[in-house]
């Protein structure tokens, strides 16, 4: 993981480098004032439906009840977060989410952890520390975020870096079935862990991460006559052992 000016740029295990534009203070704030909005109607819908029903006589038991609202209604930002790909609705409605160190949505407890820090943050006014963090980290992170290790970043796909999978030879001529060892190392050692890791991914994603790397290898070797990008890619990697077994 590298941190540029405003940019987050994560390395996945496939050696592809993702780029996010970090969230700054204004979208984080208005996307905040939306969701505090819509937080505060939950919370005011449960204690007007709490009075219909009746309160109870005991003091105390009232004040536990209406400590249980507050929670429910502070719920709406772990909740979304959670189970909404890391966006809450004014996130969605400013194009922004939270997503953990390696790029991919942040699990229950690191949502839990950044939102149970937000009361922190609150201090001592409106996002008071909150803002002061986002303002003077090299990361644009909250306290929260700084707790649980997630960043806010544009909503949009990231962009794809492929510079670690350059499959042109000196030459810049196709590289022949026979001869994909001509192919970069790196780009040789992808494909062997794609293939091996294929069998762990869903058939959605192993199709995903088969056509983006097939796509920069196919135009530089000739002779592979496959159905698929998977199948394309298991016949490169069966070539390549192959030739490393005549090479033993």
């Amino acid at each position: 993981m590298a941190i540029r000016v405003g940019r987050l740029e994560v390395e996945t295990p496939d050696h592809v480098v993702l780029r996010y534009t970090l969230a700054g203070v204004g979208n984080r704030g208005f996307a905040a004032v939306v969701d505090f909005l819509v937080a505060l109607l939950i919370t005011a819908g449960l204690e007007i439906g709490y009075g219909q029903i009746g309160a109870p006589g005991d003091a105390a038991l009232g004040g536990v009840i209406r400590l249980l609202l507050f929670v429910l209604g502070w719920s709406y930002f772990i909740l979304l977060e959670w189970l909404w790909n890391g966006q809450t609705i004014g996130k969605r409605a400013y194009g922004l989410r939270v997503i953990n160190e390696d790029g991919s949505p942040a699990g229950f407890v690191a949502v839990f952890v950044r939102n149970l820090v937000r009361i922190v943050d609150f201090l001592p006014s409106f996002y008071g520390l909150g803002l002061l963090s986002i303002v003077f980290t090299s990361r644009s992170q909250r306290l929260g975020d700084l707790a649980a290790g997630t960043f806010v970043v544009r909503a949009p796909k990231p962009q794809l870096d492929w510079l670690s999978l350059r499959t042109v030879t000196r030459s810049g001529a196709p590289v022949p079935a026979a001869g994909v060892r001509g192919l970069s190392g790196e780009a040789q050692r992808i494909v062997r862990e794609f293939v091996a890791r294929e069998g762990t991914l869903s058939a959605r994603d192993r199709a995903h991460l088969a056509t983006e790397i097939a796509v920069r290898i196919r135009p530089h070797i000739t002779g592979i006559d496959a159905s698929d990008d998977v199948a394309f890619l298991r016949a490169v990697a069966a070539t390549l052992r192959e030739a490393g077994e005549r090479r033993s």
